[in-house]
Parts: C-alpha cells; structure tokens; sequence
C-alpha cells in the first residue's frame, strides 16, 4: 500500500504560515528550501512544504472551493481551539463534514474547520475515528 509522507501548498507570507503552523498547530519547522522560496516542516510523520508564491494574485475561495483542504488530528481540542482565537483565526460557520453550525464563543464537542493565514480550510479534530479509512 502506498501512504502519503509530503504535502506542498503555496502561501502569500511563508513566514506568517510557519509561525502559524509551528505555534498554533504544533508542526515542527525543519529547514528553509535551498531557494529561500520554500520551508519544510513536519507533523512527526509526515513533510509538509510551504512555498512562497511572492505576488502572484490568488482569489480566496470558500468553504468547499478551496485550493487545499487538511484533516488534522490534535491531542487536545479545547487548547487548539483557544490557540486559534488568540491568533485572531477567522471560522467557517459548520463543523467538519457540515454537522452543525459553530458559536465562536463554544468549542464544539468533535471537530471544527477553520481558515489557516491563505484561506485554506482546516478540519480540526481530537477524533481518531474522524476520517474513514484512517489509522493513528
């Protein structure tokens, strides 16, 4: 079986994206790319790339239109969800999957989707069992 070990997406400040994915999601920073175009950082399993796409215009798209879309597994919700708000993150108004509407100001009970600094949608959850197919 093949498993998937990189994924690469494009963002407008590579450095915001780092400090974003380093401190509110908990990636690891490894190294900048030999360019200075690009980083590498890594979820302890996995290498995840962040390549500058300098100032070229890319629109935002919404919720289910996006460029990029992550399922990420978090040990702990409620302190990814404090992380988030006190980064200003900005929240698409349902959970993952489309469950049920988010109160900015309740942590909800599994999962959430939230915007990273490109606009690229995030599932956030805590639930091992969140994504058919998956194992941890």
């Amino acid at each position: 079986m093949a498993q998937l070990r990189h994924v690469a997406f494009w963002c407008r400040d590579m450095e915001k994206s780092r400090r974003f994915y380093e401190e509110v999601i908990g990636w690891k920073f490894i190294s900048y790319r030999p360019s200075g175009r690009g980083l590498d950082m890594s979820d302890g399993t996995n290498n995840i790339s962040l390549l500058d796409y300098g100032t070229q215009e890319r629109p935002t798209l919404g919720e289910g239109h996006e460029y990029i879309h992550l399922g990420i597994l978090v040990d702990n919700l409620e302190d990814t969800w404090r992380r988030l708000h006190e980064w200003g993150a900005e929240f698409p108004s349902k959970t993952v999957k489309g469950r049920c509407d988010v109160d900015s100001n309740e942590i909800p009970d599994r999962a959430f989707k939230v915007f990273d600094p490109d606009g690229n949608i995030l599932d956030i959850t805590s639930d091992k069992k969140e994504w058919v197919g998956t194992a941890v």
